[in-house]
């Protein structure tokens, strides 16, 4: 399990670790110190709510950093394919075939004989020749 893990010995994962470190203990700080106002007010929700809050987020932080390390650890394993065998692989594979059906808009339900229309429509025709001469 060790040598799995060997890669977080290395400069810049260190750093990420210090990195991670001092945010989870400056959150915990955080959410003790709105515990602590939370008791001064005589036990405030409002400040009990947002000491929960930042505890959240510190578990939260650790648990990320965790997966990180963990899906790192799959990564140099080869667990992941490499970006080339994803391509051979997604080049691989045949398309298939989607239905694909055009849309075809329904008849218009106008009657023939709408007088009304017929009238609306010369007069937008007549507006279309006074507006090109």
């Amino acid at each position: 399990m060790a040598g799995r893990y060997a890669f977080t010995r290395k400069p810049g994962w260190v750093i990420g670790h210090v990195i991670v470190l001092a945010l989870f203990v400056t959150m915990v700080l955080l959410g003790r110190w709105q515990l602590d106002v939370s008791e001064s007010k005589g036990f405030n929700v409002q400040n009990f709510g947002y000491a929960l809050q930042w505890w959240a987020f510190a578990c939260f932080g650790a648990f990320l950093w965790y997966r990180v390390l963990r899906d790192q650890a799959k990564h140099n394993e080869g667990g992941f394919p490499t970006r080339a065998e994803a391509v051979a692989a997604a080049a691989a594979e045949q398309p298939q075939q989607v239905a694909y059906r055009r849309y075809v808009p329904p008849p218009s339900a106008v009657p023939a004989n709408d007088q009304e229309l017929a009238a609306y429509n010369a007069y937008l025709a007549n507006l279309n020749e006074k507006g090109t001469a």
